[in-house]
């Protein structure tokens, strides 16, 4: 039994795939992601993970068959394709040859891209620009995932977008007409006037930065935009607090930070360029103290991050960044015996490689 909660749910055979070795490989990813094991027995497992289920069961034609469940079809699809990207990690063939239950028709849009329209674009500080997305129904981002993927056209091609492949995995056209494909944060969403808004960090080279000062001087060529998702984390619901991000994890960080429950407390570490003067609308709330932090000056959000580790023990540490600092965040934070269900460390972007 899947639950009420999670009525969706497919299987695909994993051909010449061992059930016994496939579970131990699953069950040791569950551990290392603190997800909850459901059912573990000889020819049943089912895992909970924060947007499903998946496990495995007895295949038609193999002797194990993987399996996921949600609680719709937009849901149901994103697990498919996280199994099938765990697949090609391990056996790429295998991933191939998976055909799910319930497989979309080959070619058609996934199920959790949606087309937007540009309703409007506004400066928001000397650093940010605030985009307003107005789609048909928006209601599949809420809470519990808050980001979402931008699916932009290049600027001198005509628009292709993305499709179903046989297997259930999403293709993404190439060659001049592929398009950019970066996650946003979904700042806030109106679901009565099916709007989302995204805050978009103004920097030099920037594809998104380049689109969104194009709309805001009224060149609307690329006015019609696709999103995937929901996808990524949700909201944090927890007392105490350890945050700190640069300005690509600032709309996270906003939203996250005035859904904290009343009361909360713990500390709060923003960097930019020049600190405090990005004007990039945060608030606080009582219980957190907050540090700006200054790059021009030399200050770095991981170095400040690490130091108030120690002071914030038992916390829920949030931190988004630069990836090499994201990755020597949560190596020092485990190392110093932080629990891997309290630690959501991302690296948003990747420092380019010195000369």
């Amino acid at each position: 039994m899947l639950g009420t909660d999670y009525s969706f749910d497919a299987q695909a055979d994993l051909p010449g795939v061992a059930f016994a070795a496939m579970r131990l490989i699953i069950l040791a990813q569950a551990k290392a992601a603190n997800m909850t094991v459901l059912e573990d027995s000889d020819n049943h497992l089912t895992v909970e993970t924060a947007h499903g289920l998946i496990g495995l069961r007895p295949g038609e034609t193999s002797e194990a068959a993987g399996m996921v469940a949600a609680k719709d079809a937009r849901w149901l699809f994103v697990m498919k394709n996280a199994v099938l990207q765990q697949m090609r990690h391990l056996m790429p063939e295998v991933a191939e040859a998976m055909r799910w239950s319930d497989a979309e028709t080959q070619g058609e849009f996934p199920p959790n891209f949606s087309f937007v329209r540009v309703r409007e674009v506004v400066e928001l500080g000397p650093v940010f620009l605030r985009v307003t997305l107005e789609g048909e129904d928006l209601s599949a981002h809420g809470d519990d995932a808050i980001h979402f993927r931008l699916v932009l056209p290049p600027r001198d091609a005509e628009p292709q977008w993305p499709g179903v492949a046989a297997n259930g995995s999403i293709t993404w056209p190439e060659g001049p007409a592929a398009p950019h494909r970066p996650v946003y944060t979904a700042r806030a969403v109106d679901y009565n006037a099916n709007t989302i808004l995204m805050d978009v960090f103004v920097h030099e080279g920037g594809r998104t930065t380049d689109w969104a000062q194009q709309l805001l001087m009224g060149i609307r060529a690329r006015q019609i935009v696709g999103v995937i998702g929901p996808s990524g984390g949700g909201l944090m619901q927890a007392d105490h607090v350890l945050m700190a991000s640069d300005e690509t994890g600032f709309p996270a960080a906003a939203r996250i930070l005035e859904n904290l429950p009343d009361g909360a407390t713990g500390q709060v570490i923003l960097e930019a360029e020049e600190g405090a003067s990005c004007d990039y609308p945060i608030a606080v709330p009582e219980g957190l103290s907050l540090i700006w932090l200054s790059r021009a000056k030399g200050e770095r959000l991981d170095t400040a991050t690490l130091a108030a580790l120690s002071k914030h023990k038992g916390a829920k540490a949030w931190f988004a960044g630069e990836r090499a600092q994201a990755t020597r965040v949560r190596e020092t934070a485990k190392a110093a015996g932080w629990e891997a269900g309290d630690l959501r460390v991302s690296g948003f972007w990747r420092a380019a490689p010195a000369d």
